[in-house]
Formats: structure tokens, C-alpha cells, sequence
């Protein structure tokens, strides 16, 4: 029978998973009290083959949103992350595919760092085009929507980027080690110290973009991530050509279709920094 906390589905599916992640397990005779024997074999066997299919299948997850992580360490390599990334790192949702969410984080202390120091921005910079794939699709800001709002509602709106957008800095060549899950063993050779990066990731229609940027740009994006009004920029500027200048920053993103229309709630906002490793 049941133990009296598995009486509700509730704590049945808690421990049932805290058994199948290796977090609460049960002893075979705990198990043999919740499930009825197979008509072949035995109960052992079942959850052995139960278990492996299931961590087999999360680390699939994980491997489609870290394509180039998984290139640059091999099959083997990553499988044996993405078990010991699963066992410090159970989901914590119904999505399968937010399984891989904590994996930069993992990787910051994990073995494999101290050879390859850039996996957990790598790692970083994948999961955030992950991230732009799945984002609400907010209708863009077009420069044409500003001169119907007329000068003053313009000066006085909050503009902010579409869902997806992010700006991650890092010390290494993140689209040169991105784009080695494209190429054979032979043509992968790359310098990657002293190459430091600044990449804007945003989702222009269904397409996800990535694209350097420079340190200007990057300041006024990651300004942006937490709500930007004109007026407020333009009293900040130093002088009419900054003023310009932060004009001009403005327009060129919203021609590339990063910010959304005005009007969508603050708690919507998502920031755009992504801290340099």
C-alpha cells in the first residue's frame, strides 16, 4: 500500500519524480508497495528502463538548445555534463524545454571550465537565442508610428525591446565558437583568447538574429532593457551633437524592428544585460 503522504496524486507525482531523479529514492520494497508486477519481468527492471528513457530524453532537450556546446565537446562529453548537470539540476517545470535553463550557471563551476573557460558564456549566448525562438511575438515599433503619435506623446512614451532581445558581453569569440556546430573537424580552428565581444541577440519576424554591437550601442540597448523615455535621454545628453547622436541610435533599432509599440506593461519588460565572464 501507498505510504500515507503518497495517498494524493499531488505526493504521489513528488516522490515518484524524487525516486526517478535520484533525489528521494526509494528502496526496492518501497517500490514494490506502488506498482503492480509486469506481466513480464520485473518491477527493477521496468523503472531501470523508465529511468534511462527519461534522463536520455532531457538530455536530447538540452542538446537542441546548446548545438555548438555539444559540437565543441562531442557526444560522449555532453552526455556526461548533461547527467551531471541534471542531478544537481532536476527540472523545475512542466516545459521540456526549459530543461537546460541553469546549464551556463552549471557550467561556471563545473570541471570542463578550466580547459575551455568560454563554455558557460557560449552556453550563455546559446540559450538566449533559444530564448528569442519561443518569445512573445510583439508587433515592432515602425518609425512611421512615431509621427502619427505627434512630438509630445512621442517625448513622453516608454519605449522598450521586443521580448527575446538580449545584449551579452563576454571576452570571447561567441559567433566564431557558435558557428563551429556548422563545420567539419578540419576547418574548425579558432583564436579565442584576447577577442572580446559585445552581441545583441533579437528576433526579427521568425528569424533570430545575433550581431556585434559596439560599446555605444550596447549602453543604450541595455538602457532600453529597463524602459526608455526620449525626453529623458535627451535631457541627459552632454550636448545637441549627443542628443543627435542618441536620435540617430534610436531610429537605427527601430528599423531593425527591436523595439516593441508602446503600451505594454512594465512587468512585461525583460533586461537585456548578460554579465561578462
Amino acid at each position: 500500500m501507498p505510504r500515507p503522504e503518497e495517498r494524493d496524486l499531488r505526493s504521489l507525482q513528488a516522490s515518484f519524480l524524487g525516486d526517478l531523479t535520484a533525489h528521494e529514492p526509494r528502496t526496492e520494497t518501497d517500490r514494490a508497495a506502488l506498482f503492480s508486477e509486469p506481466p513480464q519481468g520485473d518491477i527493477e527492471r521496468r523503472w531501470d528502463i523508465y529511468t534511462f528513457g527519461y534522463l536520455a530524453r532531457l538530455a536530447e532537450a538540452i542538446e537542441n538548445d546548446y548545438p555548438a556546446t555539444r559540437r565543441i565537446l562531442g557526444e560522449g562529453a555532453f552526455r556526461s555534463l548533461a547527467a551531471r548537470y541534471l542531478e544537481r539540476h532536476p527540472p523545475h517545470s512542466f516545459d521540456i524545454g526549459r530543461a537546460g535553463d541553469r546549464l551556463a550557471a552549471f557550467l561556471e563551476t563545473d570541471p570542463l571550465a578550466a580547459d575551455l573557460p568560454f563554455l558557460p558564456d557560449l552556453a550563455r549566448f546559446e540559450w538566449s537565442l533559444a530564448e528569442a525562438f519561443i518569445a512573445a511575438d510583439r508587433e515592432p515599433l515602425a518609425w512611421s508610428d512615431l509621427a502619427r503619435l505627434g512630438p509630445e506623446a512621442v517625448a513622453d512614451a516608454v519605449f522598450r525591446p521586443r521580448p527575446g532581445t538580449a545584449v551579452i558581453r563576454s571576452r570571447w569569440p561567441l559567433l566564431d565558437l557558435s558557428a563551429t556546430q556548422d563545420l567539419a573537424d578540419r576547418e574548425v580552428s579558432i583564436a579565442v583568447e584576447g577577442r572580446p565581444c559585445v552581441v545583441l541577440v533579437y528576433r526579427q519576424d521568425l528569424e533570430v538574429r545575433r550581431r556585434l554591437v559596439d560599446e555605444p550601442d550596447a549602453r543604450f540597448l541595455e538602457t532600453a532593457g529597463r524602459g526608455i523615455r526620449l525626453a529623458g535621454l535627451l535631457d541627459e545628453a552632454a550636448n545637441s551633437a549627443d542628443a543627435d547622436r542618441l536620435v540617430e541610435r534610436f531610429r537605427l533599432w527601430v528599423m531593425e524592428g527591436v523595439f516593441e509599440k508602446p503600451g505594454t506593461p512594465p512587468e512585461a519588460a525583460v533586461p537585456l544585460d548578460k554579465e561578462e565572464r
